[in-house]
């Protein structure tokens, strides 16, 4: 009776073998492959118990791990026969894949090992007979899919989804720039990135190229030769944002494995001196019509500068370091400045041992959003960063009495002249004589250090000189000042004032999202009893709600984030000037004791912070 049904089986399923040869590329001779033996042969069933067995596969979805194996929950056969793993081909089984031996009866936990290469998201566990040689595979041949009690073949598909993994060994930086992953496995289309190494972890990102779901091999990444380290990270990252573009520090966040790690293997490259000789010079000029001239490496890729560094010294790591990854080189002897950089490179140790590029004793950094040359995203982030300029005239320091302000090259305190107009000095001759004026060379023009985000300009003074201005008023020293720190001008006949790098700025938390702060960082609030442009709390009110004031003739500068053009001044009752956000007159709360703080949001339900 067995042999009839298989006899039969054979006969019925001619036309099926010949689709599953046409999905396998053609005929193909008959192969023979002696099954393994097995270490503990199944029991064989007694007729009564053959005569009832349904040929059924039972298999679920499941992960492919390193071992290539899949497993298949139980096999029911009413004879001896073969599981075998099909790929998909044209909406319905392929190649093969894979195969491992079953008994009559139920067998439970079939590990099929198969040839990952060929793998689909979708294949299908196909039971066979073993209707030739005994214990030989013989497909396509003898071995033909089997049937169940309605004639159709047991092939229940499953999906298959790979589990992250990054394969790379050491190697040389191949002559035209490019290193090999040996083997990059995905859950999804996605890109193996390669990064530098920066504190001992990954750094900049150095080449990228796109990954298909499932098993690549050999992946080639061009990378960026002359900002390469010794040690380099081969990063799995995800296509989880606009789909084949990649975006990250966006959407396209690295991936991680089934411990929820993040798949990215080091490994060293050597060749790296010979490749950086020849690829330019480590920091050069770039232009762009809204920031002008500023610093980038040999690939045009932008450079930047923080305010919380000190000359000679990065206050940039972990996982600042990460955001910003500093430019590093192998070997100071190494440096070269591009055509018309007029600052001096050298170099810093950082904690992890790598050197830091410094331009005139400022460490430089990339910004990771940057995603291709001549991208400056990461200018003005968070009012502290800013595109490294060829030449700075203003700078952001500050004391702990009057907070930041604006501090020439030497570190000196700026100020600004009440008396002045935008665009127009009122201070020469004795007054200039005790207000020196920021001067610069005809045809120059002035830029701003990281955290100074207002505009700078210039303006011609009587004496013929180009005196430097922000947000159009001209800029002085006091010759009483002696040292950086010093703001011994600061109120001097209630008409010279230091200048702070903004007025207003944003910040943010997750239950109030993006609101404004000062330059203090203090959490800025609205009166909703207030009329436009008008003020309606004084006395009393006044001392718990602090207005944010400038000095006469001050022009609200913008920060981050912030429309410069909804920025404005309203004089309050006592003649003291308040500054305004699209009409609202702004406040502080006294009940705010550090930055962050936003005790005052919804007080009385007239008092809230303001968006941006």
């Amino acid at each position: 009776m067995i042999f009839t049904r298989r006899a039969s089986a054979y006969v019925g399923l001619v036309a099926l073998v010949m689709l599953l040869l046409a999905a396998c590329g053609g005929e193909a001779a008959p192969t023979a492959t002696v099954a393994p033996e097995a270490t503990e042969a199944p029991a064989e069933p007694t007729q009564e118990e053959t005569q009832t067995i349904s040929n059924a596969v039972s298999v679920a979805d499941q992960t492919l791990g390193d071992d290539n194996t899949v497993t298949i929950e139980t096999v029911s056969s009413d004879t001896a026969g073969w599981l075998v793993v099909h790929a998909q081909a044209d909406g319905g089984p392929g190649p093969v894949l894979g195969h491992a031996p079953v008994g009559a009866g139920e067998n439970r936990d079939v590990a099929v090992e198969i040839d990952p290469a060929g793998a689909t998201e979708t294949l299908y566990a196909m039971l066979h007979v073993d209707a030739g040689a005994e214990g030989e595979y013989e497909f396509p041949g003898d071995d033909v899919p089997a049937t169940d009690a309605d004639g159709n073949v047991v092939t229940p598909s499953f999906n298959l989804t790979f589990a992250n993994s990054v394969a790379v060994s050491d190697q040389s930086l191949a002559e035209d720039g490019t290193v090999t992953i040996e083997e990059v496995r995905s859950a999804g289309p996605g890109w193996l990135v390669v990064h530098a190494q920066a504190d001992g972890a990954p750094g900049p990102v150095l080449g990228h190229t796109a990954v298909a779901t499932g098993i690549n091999q050999e992946v080639m990444v061009a990378i960026d030769a002359a900002e390469a380290t010794e040690t380099l990270y081969a990063m799995l990252h995800v296509d989880a944002g606009a789909e084949g573009e990649y975006e990250f520090p966006g959407d396209d966040v690295p991936a991680t494995d089934a411990e929820g790690n993040v798949v990215t293997p080091a490994f060293s490259v050597s060749g790296l001196e010979t490749a950086a000789e020849s690829t330019g010079p480590t920091v050069q000029l770039s232009e762009s019509p809204a920031l002008g001239a500023y610093l980038a490496d040999a690939a045009g890729m932008s450079l930047y500068t923080f305010a919380a560094d000190a000359p000679g010294a990065s206050n940039c790591s972990g996982g600042c370091a990460q955001a910003w990854p500093p430019l590093t080189v192998a070997d100071p002897a190494a440096l070269k400045a591009g055509e018309g950089v007029p600052g001096a490179l050298g170099t810093i140790e950082r904690e992890d041992g790598t050197l830091q590029v410094t331009y005139d004793e400022w460490p430089l950094y990339y910004w990771a959003a940057d995603a291709a040359a001549g991208d400056t995203t990461g200018h003005n982030v968070g009012n502290v960063w800013a595109v490294a300029r060829p030449t700075h005239h203003l700078f952001l320091g500050g004391n702990d009495e009057l907070g930041r302000f604006l501090v020439g090259p030497d570190g000196l305190t700026l100020y600004r002249f009440n008396v002045d107009e935008p665009g127009l000095s009122n201070c020469t001759e004795q007054c200039a004589e005790a207000w020196p004026p920021l001067l610069i060379e005809e045809g120059q023009t002035p830029y701003g250090h990281a955290g100074v985000v207002g505009d700078l300009g210039t303006i011609t003074r009587d004496d013929g000189t180009f005196q430097v201005t922000y947000q159009g008023m001209p800029l002085y020293y006091w010759a009483a000042d002696q040292q950086p720190g010093d703001a011994t001008g600061q109120g001097v006949n209630d008409v010279w004032f230091v200048l702070p790098p903004y007025t207003v700025g944003t910040s943010s938390s997750d239950e109030l999202g993006d609101f404004l702060v000062a330059v203090n960082d203090m959490t800025l609030y609205l009166f909703t009893v207030d009329e436009e442009d008008q003020s309606n709390c004084y006395d009393g009110c006044a001392a718990a709600w602090p207005p944010l004031q400038v000095e006469a003739n001050e022009v609200p500068v913008p920060g981050a984030g912030v429309d410069g053009a909804k920025l404005g001044v309203t004089e309050r009752d006592d003649g003291t000037y308040q500054v305004t956000y699209d009409g609202s007159p702004l406040y502080f709360w006294a009940s705010d004791e550090e930055p962050g703080d936003t005790t005052g949001h919804g007080v009385n339900d007239v008092w809230f912070v303001v968006a941006p």
